[in-house]
């Protein structure tokens, strides 16, 4: 076992690098040292942990199986010992930090827009950095701090993260206010001969969670037009006879254009959750971002009370 006392802290910090870039050069431009410094440095660290830590390939230097397993617990250590050095309240007024944020259209259009404001309004100098959500991914991105949170849904969620409830959404119909239909109530039946619009951010076509729910009902729909996103559903429901099954907080400020009502079959309401990584549970900054996502949070809606858009 390595013994603390024979490392020196600063070789930790070339190791993150390391891990992040899989590259001497690109980790000697980030610490702003000499290739010969950051190469003296990883021999020591090979000394101190008494393993290769990385082996040439052609892309550079790829870390072994022991230094994978230091990925998470480096950046830990690393943090926790910025944390100490830092200062222990949080000033948002003068804080000037970034955060990356793993979203979805739908977590960026119904959360995060509120939440970004609100934050900008009490602390100017912080910055936001959304990307796009990749499950695959997401366990990786939170131990080499690629991502600072999540919002997603609970099915996404990576072992061994902090979660937290955010609000509840439900499903519902809508069609343009031109819609053949729009003055009627839309039977089962009615909804099946429709022509739909299904929003899907996979590969997964004409198939999503409605027809499986219509597929344990001895139903089916035809699904006309599939599409990545909820930006472009509004405008392809205004002027056509298609209809779609979306979530209601993302159609609700499109009420004056659209028709929104109930599913004529019943579809489970679906949580959202915000993400973090043990590595950030105890940082001021982290703390004070997640207090403004269960302000925001408290501040929404039950989607439940909404009747008066159906």
């Amino acid at each position: 076992m390595t013994n603390i006392r024979k490392i020196d802290l600063n070789l930790l910090v070339v190791l993150d690098i390391l891990l992040d870039e899989r590259s001497v050069s690109r980790a000697s431009d980030r610490l702003n040292l000499s290739q010969p410094a950051v190469s003296g440095a990883l021999k020591r660290l090979r000394e101190a942990f008494d393993d290769p830590l990385f082996v040439r390939s052609q892309q550079g230097i790829r870390p072994t199986a022991n230094a994978l397993k230091l990925i998470g617990p480096v950046k830990t250590v690393l943090h926790d010992i910025d944390t100490i050095l830092s200062a222990t309240e949080f000033q948002p007024e003068i804080a000037d930090a970034v955060f990356t944020i793993a979203a979805t259209d739908y977590a960026q259009m119904t959360f995060l827009a509120p939440l970004m404001q609100k934050v900008h309004q009490q602390a100017p100098r912080i910055r936001f950095s959304i990307v796009a959500t990749d499950t695959r991914r997401m366990p990786e991105q939170f131990d080499r701090q690629e991502i600072d949170f999540a919002v997603t849904v609970p099915e996404m969620a990576p072992p061994r993260v902090h979660a937290l409830e955010l609000f509840a959404d439900r499903y519902v119909c809508a069609v343009g206010n031109n819609h053949p239909t729009a003055d009627e109530t839309l039977s089962l039946d009615g909804f099946c001969a429709l022509s739909h619009v299904l929003v899907t951010p996979s590969s997964d076509g004409f198939q999503g969670p409605t027809d499986d729910i219509l597929r344990t009902l001895g139903r089916e729909r035809r699904v006309i037009v599939s599409i990545p996103n909820f930006l472009s559903l509004p405008s392809i429901l205004r002027n056509s006879e298609f209809i779609a099954v979306a979530p209601e907080r993302v159609l609700r400020p499109f009420a004056d254009t659209l028709r929104i009502f109930p599913t004529p079959f019943k579809i489970p309401e679906f949580p959202m959750i915000c993400l973090w990584h043990e590595h950030s549970n105890r940082s001021p900054a982290h703390t004070w971002i997640r207090e403004k996502m269960i302000e925001i949070a408290g501040g929404m809606e039950d989607v439940n009370a909404l009747e008066s858009l159906v």
